[in-house]
């Protein structure tokens, strides 16, 4: 049987950066320093795991660097290669799959919002060990997870999230309803899109599970996986320490000798 896909990242792809308004130059700025700090300079090869619409994708190869980004969404990676300046000809993105990299490719890899996809076990201890193969020694690994503990506070004080967008074909109006699975954590995300324009009014509902992690977690699987000198924070901010808010942002390098 076939799984409906997210309209996040389908019927709506052409909206999400409407949506999801990120700082991208600013958190580019904090990445490139932390890719700098550990030796990937402009002119690097890095990897987009899970880029979306390339927005962080284009605006690293603004700053010099190669970067190949992959997602599974076929609409998102459309949205990508329309976006992306055509000049950039050091940005490359599509359709791949996250568990099946190349091996030794890349001097950094970047996987903002995609680890709390991994539900299952098997997914959770492997995909640290496929990010190591796919770096070149001393490679550098940064991502971002949802923290369990931060994340419960927050969903609980605020399980409803909405935002309206006025777009070319009507006003958008997203909402999503968290609630808590504790036993797993998990999270039970139920999400709507709604489009009204003059030809009427059409919804599309969605619901899904995410899998928050702990620090220990993250911390155990990174050095089974042969990653060192691990470095932790709260957002793409330097400034802000981790703990302060529900995300853990991540930097971390491949061992030499792994």
């Amino acid at each position: 049987m076939m799984v409906a896909a997210r309209p996040f990242y389908s019927e709506y792809a052409w909206a999400y950066d409407l949506l999801i308004d990120r700082p991208v130059r600013k958190e580019c700025g904090t990445i490139a320093t932390w890719f700098i700090e550990r030796g990937v300079l402009p002119g690097a090869s890095l990897l987009d795991a899970g880029c979306g619409t390339g927005r962080y994708a284009d605006e690293l190869g603004r700053r010099g660097y190669v970067v190949h980004g992959i997602d599974a969404s076929v609409d998102l990676v459309a949205e990508a290669n329309r976006s992306i300046s055509s000049r950039l000809q050091s940005v490359s993105v599509e359709i791949g799959d996250i568990l099946a990299l190349p091996i030794l490719r890349y001097d950094a890899i970047l996987c903002r919002g995609v680890l709390n996809d991994f539900v299952d076990e098997e997914a959770r201890r492997s995909v640290f060990g496929v990010f190591g193969r796919a770096l070149r020694p001393e490679g550098v690994l940064l991502f971002d997870v949802r923290e369990w503990g931060a994340t419960v506070e927050r969903k609980v004080r605020e399980p409803l999230f909405r935002k309206s967008v006025a777009t070319d074909r009507g006003t958008l109006t997203f909402s999503s309803v968290t609630t808590l699975d504790p036993d797993r954590r998990r999270l039970v995300v139920t999400e709507r899109h709604t489009l009204e324009s003059h030809e009427g009014e059409r919804s599309s509902d969605y619901r899904f599970i995410m899998r928050c992690w702990t620090c220990d977690e993250v911390q155990s699987l990174l050095q089974m996986a042969g990653f060192v000198s691990v470095a932790y924070f709260g957002a793409y901010d330097a400034a802000i320490a981790a703990g302060a808010t529900d995300r853990l942002v991540v930097v971390t390098q491949r061992s030499r000798a792994a």
